[in-house]
């Protein structure tokens, strides 16, 4: 019997199914920025003997006009990333009331002295919707809160469809004035014997929420 039982066929099941694996990507409508009033700020020659010595010097105000078009309506911010990081000189004072964060640098002279700051801030902002409201939030879209729209350290700008409301909502169009104000260090920082090299650059990122 116990012969028996070990020389009996074994049966295998034979598979009954077969998978069919389906891939792909859905990607988020793309989102465009583009500086329609030009992407570079000149502010030309600047002759030493206008610097002031012993105090910051204010360079004209300058601007430029800014859009983002989108392929459908998105919910999205700004973030303003400082390409000269650490280059700035804080004690300089821009816009009345901006603190630190909101000091961009223009590089360093041959010296290695800061050259100065600047800060950018929106004017005249319009929406598909036509006006349109700006929040600022400090933790990447979780809270939202009115403040000036002015790009500063670790912070995104947002935009809502209602002037009474700072929550984002989706958009294809955002356009607004980029308003830069630059102050330059007292001249006596500077090796005023060499030419200097104004060198402020700001990536403006696009962040889908």
């Amino acid at each position: 019997m116990i012969t028996s039982a070990l020389m009996a066929p074994v049966l295998v099941s034979a598979a009954t199914t077969a998978e069919l694996k389906l891939t792909g990507r859905i990607i988020p409508a793309a989102c465009i920025p583009n500086f329609v009033g030009g992407s570079t700020i000149d502010y030309g020659t600047i002759h030493v003997s206008t610097l002031n010595v012993t105090a910051q010097t204010m360079l004209p105000q300058k601007n430029t006009r800014m859009t983002i078009t989108c392929e459908v309506p998105v919910k999205f911010a700004l973030a303003g990333i400082d390409e000269r990081a650490g280059t700035s000189e804080d004690t300089l004072t821009t816009v009345v009331g901006y603190g630190r964060g909101y000091k961009f640098g223009l590089g360093v002279a041959s010296n290695g002295a800061k050259i100065g700051t600047y800060t950018l801030d929106m004017k005249n902002i319009t929406a598909d919707e036509g006006q349109t409201r700006s929040g600022v939030s400090s933790d990447g879209g979780v809270n939202w809160n009115t403040s000036v729209p002015a790009f500063s350290y670790g912070t995104i700008i947002g935009f809502s469809d209602s002037l009474k409301s700072q929550l984002p909502t989706a958009h294809k169009y955002i356009s607004f004035d980029l308003n830069v104000v630059a102050a330059v260090v007292k001249s006596e920082n500077l090796p005023i014997a060499d030419e200097i090299q104004i060198d402020g650059l700001t990536t403006v990122e696009v962040k889908y929420l």
